[in-house]
């Protein structure tokens, strides 16, 4: 299996590239990517914030939702990239029956996830609801095959992003990828508001 570790917030696997980024420079002060703006859609409130300071991203998962979402391997990781360098994530293996796919969730504590909808990303993104909290669900601008992004604004500043990558090609529509990473952060969410 291709491992999802150390990749640039795309998750992608080496057979991929791009990444929905910031147009221009690479990072803002203070380490945060850069890329700012208003959003072009109304985003409604949060019902509360959850920081997600001090939260194991492996431990959003319980075994029954692991079991649910066909993961196979779970491990900590650290992003040692530029965009959100120092970031906690989770890199997840999942498999079902000859299909391979990836999840990755990352707990971004430098930006939120309203900058996803500003449309100066190197992305397609649009406005959903997960668990009764705002995000943006995303892919890589022009792209169909790579993988789906679905970052919930769980406070101001804070992002809980779920990644959803096929490892097996042409095995999923650009419709299931994000169907899957908006599952995942569903999952994901429903933890983190009892260990919150």
């Amino acid at each position: 299996m291709v491992m999802v570790a150390g990749v640039v917030l795309t998750g992608c696997t080496e057979s991929q590239t791009g990444a929905p980024v910031p147009a221009g420079p690479t990072s803002a002060p203070g380490g945060a990517p850069a890329g700012g703006g208003q959003p072009t859609v109304a985003i409604p409130p949060r019902p509360r914030d959850i920081s997600l300071e001090g939260v194991d991203p492996c431990k959003l998962f319980t075994k029954a939702q692991l079991d649910q979402l066909k993961v196979t391997r779970a491990r900590n990781l650290v992003q040692d990239k530029d965009t959100f360098k120092g970031a906690p994530l989770c890199a997840m293996d999942g498999a079902q029956d000859r299909t391979f796919f990836g999840y990755s969730a990352w707990l971004v504590t430098t930006e939120g996830m309203d900058l996803w909808l500003t449309g100066k990303r190197n992305a397609d993104a649009k406005l959903v609801s997960v668990d009764g909290f705002p995000a943006a669900t995303y892919k890589i601008r022009g792209t169909s095959t790579f993988h789906c992004w679905t970052s919930v604004g769980v406070a101001n500043g804070q992002q809980l992003a779920v990644e959803f990558a096929p490892i097996t090609r042409n095995a999923f529509t650009q419709d299931q990828m994000c169907q899957h990473s908006e599952e995942a952060a569903t999952l994901a969410m429903q933890t983190l508001k009892t260990l919150k």
